[in-house]
């Protein structure tokens, strides 16, 4: 006596196959969709969360941090994907994003100085008169971390990769 609901070993890895060929994709989507939440949360998802320090401009404290133009979230694509590997991150053409991302100190320039003097000029805000004017040689830029390793992200991984192989093999 047969049964109906068997499958064949070529079957079974017919799929296993096809799941091997989309999986790369779909944790890169995955990972992607994690990172640019970050941005929605302030703060990088991990286990603990980190919460993304205040910026110091009163002007725009109402405004998401790490959110102006939009343009570092819009970055976040997938670089490489392999059946290996898989890299999601920002490109090259974003060059303040890895800053933003890791922290770090930024010389402070004469066209620096200029700039700021311009805004305040045109803006009369203090703070940016103090940029102006600051006898310091350094910026420190706060780490505000949005792609990285992330426990968090593994565990949702983990979670997504068994239903689709679940699901894949049914």
């Amino acid at each position: 006596m047969t049964n109906n609901n068997s499958i064949t070993f070529g079957q079974l890895e017919k799929k296993y196959k096809t799941f091997r060929s989309q999986i790369p994709r779909r944790i890169a989507m995955s990972a992607e969709n994690f990172f640019k939440r970050n941005f929605q949360v302030q703060g990088f998802v991990d286990q603990p969360f980190k919460k993304w320090p205040e910026r110091k401009n009163p002007k725009d404290k109402g405004r998401a941090i790490l959110v102006k133009s939009g343009k570092s979230r819009r970055a976040i694509k997938p670089l490489k994907i392999t059946e290996k590997v898989v890299v999601v991150g920002v490109g090259e053409h974003i060059p303040y994003a890895a800053l933003h991302n890791s922290g770090g100190k930024i010389k402070v320039t004469s066209k620096m100085r200029r700039f700021f003097w311009a805004k305040y000029m045109e803006t009369q805000d203090e703070y940016y008169k103090s940029l102006a004017l600051t006898k310091k040689q350094y910026l420190t830029m706060p780490k505000r971390q949005f792609i990285g390793e992330s426990k968090a992200l593994y565990v949702a991984l983990d979670r997504m990769i068994a239903r689709q192989l679940e699901k894949a093999l049914q």
